[in-house]
């Protein structure tokens, strides 16, 4: 099972640019990943520009061995071990390196936006609005601080 989230920005005229990520879009992982590592708007906006993902990097940067695991042998490593390796946590997981196009969306309002995570069987629609991360779970009508959750403040 995976955790389905979408990840956006609101735009100076009301509209929001988003991306589908797959895995663990809980709080207590991409909600931190976004509180913690994409804080100004230029990077999120690179963030964005890589596409549709399956797993969010702490830097707006593609891992071009995304899809690939380790043989056997893993010489001398644990198989987790080389995963790591070819799998650094700074890196993006994006659905284009495997030859797949899948950019930003753009919603023209919030509950366009809410009703796109859903529509894609996302659990959390996050939204960096007004320099501060915001979320709604899925079913939500409103977006409340990413901060100010208690599933974000059990790993911060």
């Amino acid at each position: 099972m995976s955790t389905r989230c979408r990840i956006g920005i609101k735009n100076n005229d009301g509209t929001i640019d988003s991306i589908y990520c797959h895995h663990d879009g809980y709080i207590e992982h991409v909600g931190s990943i976004l509180v913690n590592h994409y804080k100004d708007e230029k990077k999120i906006r690179k963030l964005l520009e890589l596409g549709d993902m399956s797993s969010l990097g702490t830097e707006p940067v593609e891992n071009p061995h995304g899809w690939e695991t380790p043989g056997f042998p893993c010489n001398g490593d644990s198989w987790f071990e080389q995963y790591e390796k070819l799998h650094p946590e700074n890196q993006c997981v994006i659905y284009k390196t495997r030859g797949e196009d899948c950019p930003k969306a753009t919603s023209q309002t919030k509950k366009e936006y809410r009703e796109l995570t859903r529509d894609s069987w996302g659990e959390y629609s996050y939204l960096f609005e007004n320099g501060v991360w915001k979320y709604s779970s899925y079913g939500g009508n409103s977006f409340r601080l990413v901060s100010k959750s208690r599933d974000y403040d059990k790993n911060n």
